[in-house]
């Protein structure tokens, strides 16, 4: 249950789950601005688009059914193209080409030991695992890492992540945005939500429920920017501003890579 009685500690020291761990949004560490003045510099469509496309096949894939009614992660992957505004000529050419693809693209997740003992989580979808692990595995040696088999997945959990915004709440202090949203919180069926910045809420909810509670919130009234299940870390490690550099250095070269769609990690 979503407790209503925040304290100060809530706000400070809350979790991006149900589980609590210290507050790492946009503008609460050096590590979360360095990620979100990176992802607002790489608003790269062409690279986007081709990331949603693979995850398009793979849902289609592993859910059996080019209906989204029928398949719930597919219906969630194009819910989230449409809101990166993926063109419907797009997606509907990927999905046509899913009956005759016979690479078979799988969803892979590799755990990566990063630098300061951080570890990352690498979503892959790829038809040659070997291959992209090569190709990954020279470029952790540059950057003091390296795979940990079994090593870290432990230290994350899969959860539903939403974020959105209320215009009602632009004029609003963050304690009066947190409280309100507390309710809608509880009302759309969420497990937690914070505030990211000004009238930008981040709802959490268990992974299952991810697509009711995105049709809850925009029922009250919420504009929906992202909706994904994620892994959250159980425990944020902390790291040297010169092992943040390397941190910076590693995700921009792995990003680079076509198969890579997803970094996660568990750094403060």
């Amino acid at each position: 249950m979503l407790n209503r009685i925040f304290t100060k500690s809530f706000l400070t020291d809350i979790c991006i789950c149900n589980i609590f761990v210290p507050k790492r949004l946009a503008g609460h560490s050096k590590w979360a601005n360095i990620r979100h003045i990176k992802g607002a510099k790489d608003a790269e469509k062409a690279r986007v688009f081709t990331k949603l496309g693979r995850q398009i096949k793979v849902a289609f894939q592993e859910g059996g059914s080019a209906d989204p009614k029928r398949n719930l992660q597919l219906s969630q992957v194009l819910e989230q193209a449409k809101r990166m505004n993926m063109p419907t000529a797009t997606v509907q050419s990927i999905l046509k080409s899913c009956e005759s693809d016979k690479s078979q693209n799988k969803k892979y997740l590799l755990e990566i030991k990063g630098p300061g003992s951080c570890f990352i989580l690498c979503e892959l979808y790829t038809n040659q695992l070997h291959i992209s692990k090569m190709a990954i595995s020279t470029i952790l040696k540059k950057h003091q890492s390296k795979f940990s088999e079994g090593g870290g997945l432990h230290l994350f959990d899969e959860k539903g992540r939403i974020e959105a915004e209320h215009q009602s709440m632009i004029n609003k202090s963050q304690g009066e945005i947190l409280e309100l949203a507390t309710d809608h919180a509880i009302e759309s069926g969420a497990e937690d939500v914070t505030v990211i910045e000004n009238n930008l809420l981040q709802f959490t909810c268990g992974k299952t429920n991810l697509t009711r509670v995105v049709t809850e919130l925009e029922k009250i009234g919420y504009k929906v920017n992202s909706a994904e299940i994620e892994y959250v870390p159980l425990k944020l490690q902390d790291l040297q501003d010169f092992e943040l550099d390397h941190c910076q250095k590693l995700y921009e070269k792995l990003e680079n890579l076509p198969e890579v769609v997803r970094l996660v990690d568990n750094i403060a």
